[in-house]
């Protein structure tokens, strides 16, 4: 019993397809290539949207929009908490520091699902 609690706690540890996706392929390439990212937003039609001050995002948005493009048929992909957890640990930030960026509150509406982020660039 101890044994299957812990091989199921590494999976779930092990299972973040969807937030490195959204960290390699979602927030690098607005960094470094917007244009790419844009046609893909509009392919998706998901509530994003780039501003002029970065990329404008809800947490339930950015992840529909990352399984959308994980397109994973396997039933066990990463749960929104997951990711959601993933996102909010501190080394998103140090990704996002290496490549001049960071995630802030743009609206912040007292509830985690309902308020907009923004991956903006340092300068910003």
């Amino acid at each position: 019993m101890l044994l299957r609690g812990l091989l199921k706690s590494k999976d779930l540890v092990s299972n973040q397809r969807v937030y490195d996706h959204v960290v390699e392929s979602v927030f690098r390439v607005y960094l470094l290539q917007p244009l790419a990212l844009e046609v893909r937003l509009g392919q998706a039609a998901i509530g994003m949207q780039m501003t002029p001050a970065g990329l404008e995002f809800s947490l339930p948005a950015l992840y529909k929009f990352a399984v959308f493009e994980v397109q994973d048929p396997d039933p066990d992909i990463q749960s929104y908490t997951s990711f959601r957890r993933c996102l909010y640990g501190q080394q998103t930030q140090v990704r996002l520091h290496a490549l001049d960026a960071e995630v802030v509150i743009a609206q912040n509406h007292k509830n985690v699902n309902m308020s907009i982020y923004r991956l903006q660039t340092l300068a910003s």
